[in-house]
């Protein structure tokens, strides 16, 4: 999926007054349905880099919920597009100081997710905003407030299955350890979901 993402031209248009100064963003479509809650059935351990109970985020567990982006090219962009693959949706907005501090680690996280042949990135813009240099989709009809992800930044990791799987705040929030400790829990979750139970 990682180069079906990148081969498609994203683009977010910027807004001033409420006046759109570009072409209008795509509109972007979530079906009224919730999502099917699901239950993870085995407790798991504690994940570095991650939140993996419903504690820290209600929806772990459950599947992602349909939505439907339509992409400056006229595409559209599904959560089918995420089926079979390990994802992590990181949910940006704003242009203050801690945001470009963000775009700093967003950028490391692309770039590890790069490196990883079963992992993709995709960032859902929630606030209009300048083109970023990693796949982006803005997000104009409220996935984020869908899946009650507030504050932003925050990133939620989604298995192959579409299962919400783990969930964290801000990367800045992690400094010292960075996006390498994002990474290893990564693969630590990948593999206690393949573990029999």
């Amino acid at each position: 999926m990682r180069k079906s993402l990148l081969g498609v031209s994203f683009s977010v248009a910027l807004t001033a007054c409420g006046q759109p100064t570009a072409p209008a963003p795509a509109a972007a479509t979530v079906p009224p349905t919730e999502h099917t809650q699901t239950f993870v059935s085995k407790a798991r351990a504690s994940i570095e880099g991650w939140e993996t109970d419903l504690t820290a985020y209600a929806s772990i567990g459950s599947t992602l919920p349909a939505f439907a982006l339509k992409q400056a090219d006229g595409t559209e962009l599904t959560q089918e597009n995420l089926r079979d693959r390990w994802t992590i949706l990181g949910f940006v907005g704003g242009n203050d100081a801690a945001a470009m501090t963000e775009h700093n680690y967003i950028a490391a996280l692309n770039s590890a997710a790069d490196q990883d042949p079963d992992l993709d990135f995709l960032a859902i813009q929630t606030a209009a905003n300048a083109a970023a240099p990693w796949p982006t989709v803005y997000d104009g009809a409220g996935i984020a407030a869908a899946l009650h992800v507030d504050p932003t930044p925050a990133y939620m990791l989604v298995g192959p299955d579409l299962t919400i799987e783990g969930y964290r705040g801000a990367l800045a929030s992690t400094p010292d350890n960075g996006i390498k400790s994002v990474i290893r829990g990564v693969a630590e979750i990948r593999k206690q979901v393949a573990a029999p139970e």
